[in-house]
């Protein structure tokens, strides 16, 4: 990779990652087998000294050595995936009664799931359940949520099953009707239950008036997700406050500071993502399109690779990226492929071909299109991987469709597809600098705070939020609802000053020598923040015993005192007046106290009043002293912690999807 990086072995680890993963991958072999057979020497003195993209994309197809391999081994791209089978749908139903007769519900509900993901299409089977595994499962499954007293979720899987033409109709209706009357849907409840009446026998009737005349209540689940939002928002950037300000200074390219202070705990940026990935390890506990946590999922019509939480978000996928993407899920997963190269995928499937095409032509009005990509540091080997990367995904989108194209054999791109495979190679080199991991917090059922840890679920691209640098010890912190990316200050920020956020290594963490290789490596720049250039210690290595400082409180003067001080009357070095410090040591004293109430409100789990706390706290703390300070800094952890409490949370479930 060259001198200008720390450690160029490892920047080259950290590059290769991004492409591929899975060390179990067949990617980079497919790689290797292209760069040895074209050599060193053109890599670097014939593939190097092309300017574009386009050029990069349409040399693999004409140098010959180069071709030889590419062509081969992309004609031999084929669908690979995991199909719905009637006869696993079964085995999985039975299985499920078996747990039901026993009165194990939660285990019968994963595997009645399981059944229905695993279902194909009602029909596509007559020789297993006469065609009718998905209606026979959702049957099944709508009678253990009732039992668990999720009666919307029954509700619906009733209702689909009717659709699917679950033949005891009078029954279906009897249990709509107690699922609406759970939910307090009273007039639904009895049309039903009429409708259920007028169906059933006359000596099944006394039955039903027993259902019509109990109470049920509806299972609900405690929600203390919360969208915050911006109160003014930017003329330029509608998910971002006003109060910020987007410049752009060579050697440092596109950045952020602020237009006007910002308060702690201020909310800067709520914003949906361009495009997102769900993690292939997620597919069986989080909905492939939203994100949320799976209760009662619904599948693919095609494959059983991924699951939905409800058919809304299986609809919106199979409408767009997921009728591309679902017959080659096992063989993107079988590359190896990281998730950043299929969120690449992602970014053109998501779109229709006229719709990308337009965004080629005018690339300079999409802000996610002129985000950074280093490609001016990118070294010829790097350059050529990712290439090689666009022409596998470029494949599978002419394989897949994509593309209408009639003649799925030859793999040679057309003009058209040359433009997308562009597309691709841009988004290959930009997401590597700009994408954010998508996290849930996960708790226990004990303590929703104390123990609770960051669980990495998918990736997604944020077009402003990729705008922020990076401080090792940053301004903001960032949590998500739903794939929505949130983003609060954690420090007051002036006027002028940089809003960062932190890229993974923090100071109180990570020492100066492994921030700045982590940095170096991963994303191609040395860090000048204060606390790099000032060395500031960890938790671990001298913040404990690090001098507390106190402010001069003549204005404008930046002098600070090293606490304790002899006498609380005296001449500043800087501004060379007699000052009293008393009232500055006063407020230091408060914030301590303020922190320390704050970390307590941890233990009674009550974030709702710890965070104005800790907001108060940080922002006395830096009108009258300056960073490092351990109490401080543990504090915006809490305050991290207790903002994220209102995002994403989850106390761990079984996966639903049987690991066959």
């Amino acid at each position: 990779m060259g001198g200008r990086f720390h450690d160029p072995v490892y920047t080259t680890i950290c590059s290769e990652k991004t492409l591929q993963s899975n060390d179990k991958g067949f990617f980079m072999q497919f790689v290797y087998n292209t760069l040895e057979s074209v050599g060193d020497d053109w890599i670097e003195n014939v593939f190097g000294s092309l300017t574009n993209d386009n050029e990069r994309l349409r040399i693999l197809y004409e140098y010959e050595p180069a071709k030889s391999v590419i062509v081969y081994t992309l004609t031999h791209v084929q669908e690979i995936y995991r199909k719905n089978s009637a006869d696993v749908s079964k085995a999985r139903r039975h299985e499920a009664e078996k747990y039901f007769r026993n009165g194990d519900l939660e285990k019968s509900l994963m595997f009645y799931s399981q059944s229905v993901l695993r279902a194909p299409n009602t029909g596509e089977n007559i020789h297993v359940d006469d065609g009718l595994s998905l209606t026979l499962s959702l049957w099944g499954r709508s009678e253990v949520l009732m039992r668990l007293g999720e009666y919307s979720l029954a509700l619906r899987d009733i209702q689909t099953a009717l659709k699917e033409n679950i033949t005891d109709k009078a029954e279906a209706f009897r249990r709509m009707g107690i699922c609406y009357k759970a939910i307090n849907e009273l007039n639904r409840a009895r049309v039903s239950f009429n409708i259920a009446a007028k169906l059933l026998p006359e000596n099944e009737l006394e039955s039903l008036r027993n259902d019509i005349d109990k109470e049920y209540k509806e299972n609900k689940h405690e929600n203390r997700r919360v969208m915050p939002f911006v109160t003014k928002k930017h003329p330029d950037y509608p998910n971002a406050t006003k109060k910020m300000l987007v410049k752009e200074e060579e050697g440092f390219g596109r950045f952020v500071v602020a237009k006007e202070h910002i308060k702690t705990g201020e909310v800067i940026v709520v914003e949906p993502p361009h495009a997102s990935c769900l993690l292939p390890e997620c597919f069986g506990t989080n909905c492939h399109h939203c994100f949320e946590r799976l209760i009662s999922p619904v599948g693919c019509p095609e494959c059983s690779n991924v699951a939905f939480c409800k058919p809304e978000c299986r609809d919106i996928a199979l409408s767009s990226y997921h009728r591309f993407e679902c017959k080659f899920i096992d063989l993107l997963i079988g590359s190896g492929m990281s998730i950043l190269a299929h969120t690449c995928l992602r970014m053109i499937t998501q779109n229709s071909l006229e719709k990308n095409l337009k965004i080629h032509e005018n690339r300079s009005l999409e802000q996610v299109y002129s985000l950074c990509t280093n490609s001016s540091l990118r070294p010829p080997r790097d350059f050529i991987q990712r290439t090689i990367m666009a022409a596998f995904l470029l494949r599978i989108l002419q394989k897949s469709g994509y593309f209408g194209r009639e003649d799925e054999d030859n793999c040679i791109p057309t003009d058209v597809e040359f433009k997308i495979g562009e597309l691709i190679l841009f988004c290959l080199q930009m997401l590597q600098f700009n994408a954010h991991e998508i996290y849930e917090t996960r708790i226990t059922p004990q303590h929703r705070l104390r123990g609770s840890r960051a669980s990495y679920i998918g990736v997604a691209i944020y077009p402003t939020v990729a705008l922020f640098n990076h401080d090792c010890y940053p301004g903001v912190t960032r949590y998500f609802v739903g794939k929505n990316i949130v983003i609060n200050a954690v420090r007051p920020i002036s006027p002028g000053e940089l809003i960062a956020e932190n890229y993974g290594p923090v100071f109180t963490r990570r020492p100066l020598s492994d921030r700045q290789k982590s940095l170096s490596g991963r994303y191609w720049f040395t860090c000048q923040c204060t606390a790099c250039t000032q060395d500031w210690p960890t938790y671990e290595n001298g913040l404990e015993t690090y001098p507390r400082k106190i402010r001069c409180p003549t204005q404008k003067c930046s002098y600070f005192f090293t606490l304790p001080v002899q006498n609380e009357t005296m001449k500043c070095p800087r501004c060379k007046k007699k000052v009293s410090l008393t009232d500055n040591i006063l407020q230091m004293k408060i914030c301590e106290e303020q922190l320390q109430a704050a970390f307590e409100l941890v233990e009674t789990q009550e974030p709702e009043k710890g965070i104005p706390l800790l907001n108060n706290a940080i922002e006395l703390f830096h009108k009258v002293s300056t960073p490092p300070h351990k109490d401080v800094h543990i504090g915006q952890e809490v305050l991290r912690s207790f903002l994220a409490d209102s995002g994403n949370v989850h106390v761990c479930l079984k996966p639903y999807p049987d690991s066959e």
